[in-house]
């Protein structure tokens, strides 16, 4: 790992931890919008897939606009986009303008994600597979901000959690060292072409993995916060921190053992282990075991997308790395777009968070076996990374 190679990490690690950070807020204000703003979780849930459609679109349009433009410009106006749209929620306390500037703060997410994974290959020089684990560590680092800040501000607040939003637009400066990645030039229609014909079989395997890494992750860690809560478990609110700090260590110890000849069996296995830990959690009795239950889920969650990721990465040269990566990102928040709402409909339902917990180990199930059908695939078409 050369110096400029680490720069280059630690400058889209930033970006992945701010994409991070405003991307979980809305979990944590959640049980907020629901007891100070009597809003139903079934609302609270379409407040989440406001923000979803807006990364699902951002991530397609803006993973697009960077094929021809490049990386830079897009990182700096999604950045300015999602920050200044979350932070304009603590103006706010009714449903469509909170839903309206979650939509525009999601476009902006899409585009910072779609960036941050796309430009990692280009940037770096080396073990794609190590950068990679150490890149989502950075998202670890977000989820941590954004649970700590939580905690140190006023719970009874929403509109101080919101205004923290507007934070991430002070680093936009430090992305303008990163260096002027064009690339081939070519039409955009045309990438889109090459993408659904000579990638078509495992661009739609692909969008299934990320259907389903996105619904349970979003699903789950979304609505985690207030399902904490309605277990009695409001004073022990301070184990959230390392349910999500976690997500920092799991990518670090993925890197010594990930690489390019076992990531599909890696991805496999982490969610089978994630499954396993979401019925733990739920069947369990005590907020103890729930506590290393729901860390185990947060563990293996974020392990299987680190490796969903290299596997998208590698698949796609870098003319279409952005469209690819984008789509990825795109469709499967179909899954995150529905996810929210879903869950928080079935918890009205219901009456509690049985139902929804179900559905989310059953897609890590499904996960797991896509990603032995992609390495199917790579085998039969003789694709070598």
């Amino acid at each position: 790992m050369n110096k400029r190679s680490n720069l280059n990490l630690l400058i889209l690690g930033v970006l992945f931890a701010i994409t991070a950070f405003d991307t979980l807020l809305l979990a944590f204000a959640t049980p907020g919008l629901i007891k100070i703003y009597n809003f139903n979780r079934t609302e609270a849930g379409m407040l989440g897939t406001s923000l979803m459609v807006g990364i699902a679109l951002g991530s397609i349009f803006f993973g697009m606009i960077s094929d021809r433009i490049g990386r830079k410009p897009v990182i700096f106006f999604s950045v300015t986009l999602f920050s200044f749209s979350t932070g304009l929620l603590s103006l706010f306390h009714e449903f469509f303008p909170l839903a309206f500037f979650l939509f525009t703060s999601g476009l902006g997410l899409g585009g910072s994600l779609t960036m941050t994974i796309a430009s990692l290959p280009e940037v770096v020089e080396g073990s794609i597979e190590k950068y990679m684990c150490y890149l989502e560590s950075f998202w670890g680092v977000g989820a941590l901000m954004i649970v700590s800040a939580y905690h140190i501000l006023s719970k009874n607040n929403i509109s101080q959690l919101f205004f923290a939003g507007f934070l991430p637009i002070l680093f936009i400066p430090m992305f303008n060292k990163l260096p002027s990645i064009k690339t081939e030039r070519r039409r955009v229609t045309g990438n889109i072409w090459i993408l659904l014909t000579e990638y078509r079989e495992l661009a739609i395997i692909i969008w299934l993995i990320w259907f389903c890494g996105v619904y349970t992750y979003y699903g789950v860690f979304l609505w985690l916060p207030d399902v904490w809560i309605s277990l009695g478990a409001h004073s022990r609110s301070t184990l959230l921190i390392p349910v999500y700090g976690i997500q920092i260590i799991s990518p670090l110890i993925l890197s010594f053992f990930s690489n390019k000849e076992n990531t599909e069996n890696l991805l496999f296995l982490y969610s089978i282990l994630a499954s396993i830990s979401i019925i733990t959690f739920i069947f369990l009795p005590s907020y103890t075991l729930r506590f290393f239950s729901i860390l185990s889920a947060s563990f293996f969650s974020i392990g299987s997308w680190v490796l969903l990721i290299i596997v998208t990465q590698r698949t796609y040269p870098q003319s279409i790395r952005g469209i690819g990566v984008g789509s990825s990102a795109g469709i499967g928040r179909i899954g995150g777009i529905i996810a929210p709402y879903i869950t928080g409909n079935l918890m009205d339902r219901t009456g509690g968070f049985l139902a929804p917990f179900l559905i989310f180990s059953i897609f890590f199930v499904f996960q797991g076996i896509f990603s032995i059908e992609t390495k199917k695939i790579r085998i039969r078409k003789n694709l070598i990374w």
